[in-house]
């Protein structure tokens, strides 16, 4: 519990140390406007003909716009659903226009997009009274911290479930030396690399699918061992070579990434919120560390439920929560490629969003988490026929 304590109270810090040359609250329904208006000249002016050029206009519109200007985050704290379908809008008119799809078609895609940028809803802190900001604040850490959370606390029960308290500790170094890494990157997207929201969308969607990749692995290996003789001779023979070797590695660098996906995000999103309300850190502290009080309370709940579950019941449940989240990683990491521009959207009309769950409605998002989801089953099948074949031999 120190480590935590530790870990949030460095964030907060750091945090507002990167804020502190912020300028002043942004009139955010006057940069919609603006915003709107060069869509609606960029939309008028398309031509398939110049898809590359037009391409990048629409992509300077979200990253160099509604992202960079603060918009996202206007609007992503007042309702983040409203937030996510503007994205996905914008993913399908960058890629109709890259595609050199007919005016038509780009003018629809935009027209869509601008119906929802002009009904956005949107922060305003001019005259924000003290819980107002507090709630904001409490809702940028909750929200980004839960997941990695719920990663960090399976993974530190799982090893003193395993007899490996020793190593816990290693856990929360993995978690801090993301932490780190996120202050750093956000310092770089800030201040070095040019176009910054397609750098941080296409980090994003990296550093989630190697999570992804990572917590697959991590689960399967969990789920191999369950059964209770299994993992007892486990732990008695091998649990000191895997413990110092693969194996910890991979639940080291969950932890890293689990952290590290969103953290450069959420202290950007400190950051605008710091710029946003003028003046307002104790509103600001006072939700960050209401936020971190609620993300203790779920590490605890974690805890004493690993405490009380039978070993092979745990050991289960645990395999599948990280396998359901690298699924959910899965999702969004390719919603976050698509809006970077780094992998194409299929669209399907119809297809509802569940955010929460990472399903967005793309074939390509939709490939990504049914090959997830998949993989178990062909594992299943290998290991069966591998076994049916071993029993004629041994007759």
């Amino acid at each position: 519990m120190y480590f935590i304590f530790r870990m949030l109270k460095l964030g907060t810090l750091l945090s507002l140390l990167i804020s502190s040359n912020l300028m002043a609250a942004t009139d955010y329904p006057l940069v919609m406007q603006q915003l709107i208006a060069r869509g609606d000249d960029a939309a008028e002016r398309y031509d398939p003909a110049q898809s590359i050029l037009f391409g990048n206009e629409f992509s300077q519109l979200y990253f160099g716009g509604f992202e960079s200007a603060g918009l996202e985050f206007a609007v992503g704290q007042a309702d983040q659903e409203t937030m996510l379908q503007i994205e996905i809008s914008f993913t399908r008119l960058i890629n109709s226009a890259v595609k050199a799809e007919p005016k038509e078609i780009v003018q629809q895609r935009w027209e869509l997009l601008r119906e929802q940028l002009e009904v956005a809803p949107m922060i305003s802190n001019k005259d924000a009274g003290f819980w107002e900001i507090t709630i904001q604040s409490l809702l940028i850490l909750l929200r980004e911290g839960v997941e990695a959370l719920l990663v960090i606390g399976a993974l530190i029960a799982y090893l003193r479930k395993a007899g490996a308290a020793d190593k816990v500790s290693l856990i929360w170094i993995g978690a801090g030396a993301a932490l780190v890494a996120s202050v750093i990157t956000a310092w770089l997207l800030q201040g070095f690399i040019q176009n910054s929201g397609a750098a941080k969308e296409t980090l994003e969607g990296v550093t989630m699918f190697v999570a992804a990749a990572l917590l697959s692995y991590v689960s399967v290996w969990l789920y191999a061992r369950r059964e209770m003789q299994q993992w007892q001779g486990f732990i008695h023979d091998k649990l000191g070579d895997a413990v110092t070797s693969g194996s910890l590695w991979a639940i080291i660098s969950v932890a890293f990434f689990a952290v590290y996906r969103e953290g450069a995000e959420t202290i950007l999103f400190y950051q605008a919120l710091i710029s946003d309300a003028d003046g307002a850190y104790d509103a600001i502290a006072t939700g960050f560390g209401l936020a971190a009080l609620g993300l203790v309370g779920i590490y605890v709940l974690i805890f004493l439920l690993s405490v009380r579950l039978p070993l092979k019941q745990f050991f289960t449940g645990t395999a599948g929560l990280l396998y359901i989240l690298s699924v959910i990683f899965a999702g969004k990491a390719t919603l976050e490629l698509q809006v970077s521009g780094w992998i194409g959207n299929t669209w399907l009309e119809g297809f509802p969003t569940i955010s929460w769950l990472g399903v967005f409605p793309s074939v390509e998002s939709l490939s990504a988490q049914l090959l997830l989801l998949t993989l178990p089953l062909l594992g299943w099948l290998v290991i069966r026929s591998r076994q049916q074949a071993v029993v004629p031999a041994g007759n």
